[in-house]
C-alpha cells in the first residue's frame, strides 16, 4: 500500500532543512580574523586593559578561528593567574609546543593592574590583542598597558560588552 502524500514533518525520519553557514564564516568572524592577520604569528596574547575583561572567552574564540582558517591545531593557555615564579617555565612550555609542529597558542592574560606577569608574557609572544570593556575600561589604563608592553606588539583592540559575567547571579 503506497501513499502519494509525503509524511508529516513530525513523523519523518529525516527532516530537510536548508543548509546553514558555519558560525566561523559569518561576516564578523571573518573581519575579526582578517584584523589579526596584520603580521604572522603563532603565539598571541589576549591582554585585558581593565579588571574583569573576558580574556579567556576571547582567547577561546580566537583559537577556534585560528583552527578554522588555518586548519592547524590551536590551543588556549590560561595564564590569567600565573605567578611570577612560573613565567619562564610556562613560556618554555609554549615554546616547546610550537617547536613540535604547526599550530598556534592563544594566551589569556588579566590586566596589568591584576597581575604583573602580563608584561613579560606579552612581550615574549609574537603578537597581542588588547581587550577592552565598553563603558568600563578607562583610556588611561589602555594607554598604560600598551606602553608597558610596547605598541609594536599589538595587532589591535577588541571591544567587548561592559557587563561583568562573573558578577551575575544565575
Amino acid at each position: 500500500m503506497s501513499s502519494s502524500k509525503p509524511p508529516r514533518p513530525e513523523t519523518a525520519l529525516v527532516k530537510h532543512e536548508p543548509p546553514r553557514s558555519h558560525a566561523m564564516d559569518d561576516l564578523s568572524s571573518q573581519l575579526l580574523w582578517l584584523a589579526t592577520q596584520k603580521r604572522a604569528w603563532r603565539s598571541l596574547a589576549v591582554v585585558g586593559a581593565s579588571e574583569g575583561a573576558p580574556t579567556i572567552e576571547v582567547a577561546n574564540m580566537l583559537a577556534r578561528l585560528a583552527w578554522w582558517y588555518r586548519g592547524e591545531p590551536s590551543s588556549v593557555a590560561d595564564f590569567r593567574d600565573l605567578s611570577l615564579r612560573l613565567v619562564e617555565f610556562q613560556l618554555g612550555d609554549v615554546a616547546s609546543q610550537l617547536e613540535r609542529g604547526p599550530g598556534t597558542v592563544v594566551i589569556a592574560l588579566r590586566s596589568i593592574a591584576e597581575n604583573p606577569t602580563v608584561v613579560p608574557v606579552a612581550r615574549t609572544v609574537d603578537a597581542a590583542v588588547l581587550c577592552i570593556r565598553l563603558g568600563v575600561t578607562k583610556i588611561a589604563s589602555s594607554r598604560k598597558t600598551v606602553e608597558a608592553i610596547g605598541r609594536d606588539k599589538f595587532l589591535g583592540t577588541l571591544v567587548v560588552g561592559g557587563e561583568d559575567k562573573a558578577s551575575k547571579t544565575p
